[in-house]
Formats: structure tokens, sequence, C-alpha cells
């Protein structure tokens, strides 16, 4: 079965940049420009695991991480934050917030597929 997965940054070229690496190797992808928007999606959709971004408006990626770790349906929904936030108080925050894997940019697309892999 394709697995789904669900890409979340207010950023278009980068939600069409990381939609582009997971597709080529056959992911299915949904996109979200906000956490608001994401939890919309993860209602209506079944989604294998979720790359987002930590700063964006309305809904950031922690708090997103947050939720989807709170809820009762979603909380073993394996999250990875892509973000520019390199300071290990960041990356503390993240992982504090439920996020299993925090990458800093940039990052290659060899490396944020071994990372899909692993937790998928």
């Amino acid at each position: 079965m394709e697995k789904k997965i669900l890409v979340v940054d207010d950023c278009d070229t980068t939600r069409k940049l990381l939609s582009y690496i997971m597709k080529e190797r056959g992911y299915k992808i949904i996109t979200a420009s906000n956490g608001i928007e994401a939890l919309e999606v993860l209602a209506a959709n079944h989604i294998d695991l979720v790359v987002t971004d930590m700063n964006m408006p309305q809904m950031d990626g922690l708090e997103l991480s947050r939720n989807i770790k709170e809820s009762g349906a979603y909380s073993k929904l394996p999250v990875i934050m892509v973000t520019t936030e390199t300071a290990e108080a960041d990356r503390k925050m993240g992982m504090e917030a439920g996020v299993s894997t925090y990458l800093t940019k940039p990052i290659t697309p060899q490396e944020l597929l071994y990372e899909i892999e692993k937790l998928l």
C-alpha cells in the first residue's frame, strides 16, 4: 500500500521541493501551509507520517506536533521537523513537543528519505 506523507510548510517552494523528493521515492503527498490546515488534513485522511517546518503562521510546527501527540487518533504518528532553527534549545523544544526526528536545513534528499524510511 502506498504510504501517505503530509508536508506542512508555509513556504510554497519548500513544500514543492520536499514533495518532489518524496514523490520520486513513490510516496503519496498531501500538503498544508500551517498547523491548522494540517490538522484538517489529518482529520480527513489516513496519513502515515508528517514532515513539518517549525516556524509557520497561525499554528507552528511545535504546536502541531503537540496536538498530534496528545490526540488519541494520531498519537503514534511519526513527525519529522525540518527547520532552519539550529540551536540546541530549539531541538529540545521539538523533541519535547513529540517530534520523532529533528533535521536542520539545509538537508539532502538522501538524509530526508533515510529518516522517512527509518520511521515507516
